[in-house]
């Protein structure tokens, strides 16, 4: 029951007083801890313990989570305006700003875009190997060599016959 309180405590004291909580992933592990805390109470209940001096834990306070998607949209929505308002066409500095939003934007799912690629590029190099592997076994020169012992093979069951 102590260590119960304990936790309680400092379960409000991360969900109220700190700077993280616009955090997406920190507001996960405060949910996940939310919901292990009230499955062990759960679990105490059916085992004929009484958790019920348990205290119970506050919900996660629902903030409004600021996304960066928005920002960098009205940012690039304001080059372009900018832009207009100056000369009526986009420059290349426009260009430039834009992409450099974007790449900021897009730094997390690049990772796995490029590991995608990578693998695919080492599947298809090793599927073209296996493939010239195969056919430098039973490639043109065998077959040519085959048909070649046919040819003569033929030749001299004609001979034998006539």
């Amino acid at each position: 029951s102590e260590k119960a309180s304990q936790f309680a405590k400092k379960y409000k004291e991360f969900n109220n007083g700190s700077n993280n909580t616009d955090s997406i992933s920190y507001k996960q592990i405060l949910s996940n801890l939310l919901t292990d805390y009230d499955n062990f109470k759960k679990y105490c209940n059916r085992k004929g313990v009484n958790c019920n001096n348990f205290p119970s834990l506050p919900s996660i306070e629902k903030t409004k989570t600021t996304v960066n998607l928005p920002e960098k949209a009205e940012q690039i929505i304001q080059i372009f305006k900018q832009s207009e308002q100056s000369s009526g066409e986009i420059s290349e500095q426009t260009a430039q700003q834009i992409v450099q939003i974007s790449e900021d934007t897009s730094s997390s799912s690049s990772i796995g875009n490029k590991l995608f690629t990578v693998l695919s590029i080492f599947g298809a190099i090793t599927f073209f190997l296996g493939i010239s592997y195969k056919y430098s076994l039973f490639g043109r020169r065998k077959r040519a060599q085959k048909q070649y012992l046919r040819e003569k093979i033929k030749n001299i069951k004609k001979r034998m016959n006539h």
